[in-house]
């Protein structure tokens, strides 16, 4: 956001860009509350806010959010990214600012082929005798979603024990895990060589 910094003393000649990014990020809620089918799967979460000044009299110039338009559709991610430029734009205009958007697209839904994650969950049960093939939908990211858009596969995980996620600071990998993953390599390697 850009707006005209000053004096918080003197808020009428200055364009409060902390009031209009404010305003922005309750909005953008309005993407998932108003714009898109409740029964659809969309989060908009702002992730990050800052302005250029740390002091407490200053009204700053500039503020920047950051944040992800999460879905596991196509067309309701060009819906968020169309809601989500129209609302930053049109508050801050309606504040006497100006907001700029940088859109960086995330990943793609990751979907499973169903061919690969058979034969994938059929070597898992040969190591382990125990696999889950049902899961709760993830609306994290994962990169090897773009491969699964050029390439059959699946993404599958291995359960590490009772511990946090992995991107949680308490997170802690499971040695004892190692040969099972490895085991189920090359059994998973082994399986794909015999099917072809």
């Amino acid at each position: 956001m850009i707006g005209n910094g000053g004096h918080a003393a003197r808020p009428h000649v200055a364009v409060d860009t902390t009031l209009i990014a404010s305003h922005i990020v309750v909005a953008l809620q309005s993407i998932a509350a108003r714009n898109s089918d409740p029964l659809n799967s969309i989060v908009v979460p702002t992730t990050s806010f800052r302005t250029e000044s740390d002091a407490d009299n200053v009204i700053p110039e500039r503020a920047q959010l950051r944040g992800a338009v999460r879905t596991f559709d196509a067309e309701l991610r060009a819906l968020g990214e169309a809601r989500l430029k129209a609302l930053a734009a049109h508050t801050a205009e309606a504040f006497g600012g100006r907001a700029e958007v940088t859109w960086e697209p995330g990943h793609p839904a990751m979907v499973n082929h169903e061919r690969e994650t058979k034969l994938a969950a059929e070597a898992a049960r040969r190591v382990s005798g125990h696999v889950t093939t049902v899961a709760d939908a993830i609306i994290g990211g994962e990169d090897f979603a773009l491969m699964l858009e050029v390439c059959p596969g699946a993404y599958m995980q291995i359960g590490n024990g009772d511990t946090a996620e992995v991107r949680h600071f308490k997170y802690n990998f499971n040695d004892d895990a190692i040969p099972f993953g490895s085991s189920y390599g090359v059994e998973l390697a082994e399986t794909r060589r015999k099917v072809g």
